[in-house]
């Protein structure tokens, strides 16, 4: 498949404007540091917990996605959790493709596990961010790391195929993305050889607590709902709430409404209810 860099360049330019459709929280401090050579940015709400911290992966198929487009929402995150959030920004496809953008956060997570031996690490990742958690996670395992205290997924990219019902028998409901778009960036990550970069095909013994949100009007509704098929044999605390009538990660275009509120207030709760050891 050849992949038009135009349309990715557009793409990019278009995704950060979304970071402007409402502004970051004005209580939450946002301070840049260059972590292991990758940018990372952190987000301080007033009063965190302490000894916590969250590591959020951003979406945008593995080639789009910034700081900028992201920066509003996370924000929110921050203070609505509660918690201190690292966010990284990754090396993109196609300039960098797999398994550059997993290496840098899987950098990131072994730093974080020296600076901060004692704390509790949470992870966050958002379409495309999702699948690179999932990614991490299966990493962190094999590499026998500090274990993830819990993990939140909204909207996770599971399958790189693209080639579940839903990418059909969803497309008129979803205002954000089309199967074309979503394989475009699949082949600028992975090349014709998706299945080595595709989280779908990792064996899990084992996965931390996890919360699943998921729009019904999406194209990539089948990937929470199959990825939360195989967790839940593995992992008796996981949970699936899914939103109807919402679109693909549903609090960036939409911070205040009930169904982004309930999503923040959902992740908190859920990671508060993780007995730590």
């Amino acid at each position: 498949m050849n992949i038009n860099n135009q349309i990715i360049e557009d793409n990019r330019i278009l995704y950060d404007t979304v970071g402007n459709i409402y502004p970051p929280h004005d209580k939450v401090a946002i301070r840049t540091e260059t972590i292991q050579n990758i940018t990372c940015h952190w987000f301080t709400p007033e009063n965190p917990k302490q000894q916590e911290l969250i590591i959020y992966i951003h979406g945008g198929g593995y080639a789009i996605g910034s700081f900028q487009s992201h920066k509003a929402m996370v924000s929110h995150f921050a203070s609505g959790l509660e918690r201190t959030i690292l966010f990284v920004e990754y090396s993109l496809a196609p300039e960098k493709p797999y398994p550059a953008g997993l290496n840098d956060v899987l950098s990131i997570y072994h730093w974080a596990a020296l600076q901060f031996s004692e704390y509790d690490f949470y992870m966050i990742g958002d379409s495309a961010g999702g699948g690179l958690t999932i990614a991490c996670i299966y990493e962190i395992y094999q590499q026998n790391l500090k274990p993830v205290t819990a993990v939140a997924l909204i909207s996770p990219w599971y399958n790189l195929e693209s080639d579940n019902p839903s990418s059909e028998s969803r497309q008129h409901l979803d205002q954000i993305l089309n199967k074309e778009m979503v394989q475009t960036f699949a082949h600028a990550y992975a090349g014709n050889n998706l299945s080595k970069a595709d989280p779908s095909q990792l064996n899990f013994e084992s996965f931390p607590p996890v919360f699943v949100g998921v729009g019904t009007n999406e194209i990539l509704f089948d990937d929470s709902i199959n990825f939360f098929d195989m967790v839940y044999k593995i992992q008796e605390n996981a949970q699936l709430k899914i939103y109807g009538g919402q679109g693909h990660v549903l609090a960036q275009l939409d911070i205040a409404g009930p169904s982004p509120q309930d999503l923040i207030a959902n992740i908190n709760h859920f990671f508060n209810s993780i007995h730590h050891v």
